[in-house]
C-alpha cells in the first residue's frame, strides 16, 4: 500500500470511528466540552474551532525503484507484488504527526460553529 493511501485511510477511519461512537452515545460524552486544560501534547483546544488531536505516525516504509524507472514509497510489508520485475529497495522509518480536528461532541458548540460556517461571504457591490 502506498504511504499516501495508508495515511488517508487511517485518518478517515479515525474520524469515522469517532463519529460512529458519538452517534451511539446519546449523552454526548465523546469529545464533549473540555473546560480543563488539554495536555498540550496530543490534545489541544482551538477555542471556537474545536478540539484537535495529533495523530502520530511512525511507519516503516520501503523506497522501491523498478527496472522501468518507477519509484514508489510503500508501507513496509504491504503491497508486495510479483510480475517478475527486478526491484531494488531499502526500508526506512518515517515519523510525523498530523493535526486533526475531532468531530464535536458538544452539541451546543457544534451548532454555534455550524451557524458561523453557514454565513456566506457577500462581496460588496461592484466586485
Amino acid at each position: 500500500m502506498d504511504l499516501k493511501d495508508f495515511v488517508k485511510a487511517s485518518l478517515q477511519q479515525i474520524l469515522e470511528g469517532v463519529k460512529e461512537a458519538q452517534a451511539s452515545d446519546p449523552d454526548g460524552n465523546i469529545n464533549a466540552s473540555n473546560y480543563g486544560v488539554p495536555d498540550g501534547k496530543n490534545v489541544f483546544s482551538a477555542n471556537d474551532l474545536g478540539i484537535f488531536t495529533l495523530v502520530e505516525f511512525d511507519v516503516a516504509v520501503s523506497a522501491e525503484t523498478s527496472g522501468k524507472g518507477d519509484a514508489n514509497l510503500k508501507v513496509f510489508g504491504v503491497g508486495l507484488g510479483g510480475g517478475g520485475e527486478h526491484k531494488a529497495g531499502s526500508a526506512n522509518r518515517i515519523a510525523f504527526a498530523v493535526p486533526v480536528r475531532l468531530p464535536d461532541g458538544d452539541r451546543k458548540r457544534k451548532e454555534k460553529r455550524e451557524r458561523q460556517e453557514t454565513r456566506s461571504f457577500k462581496p460588496p457591490s461592484g466586485w
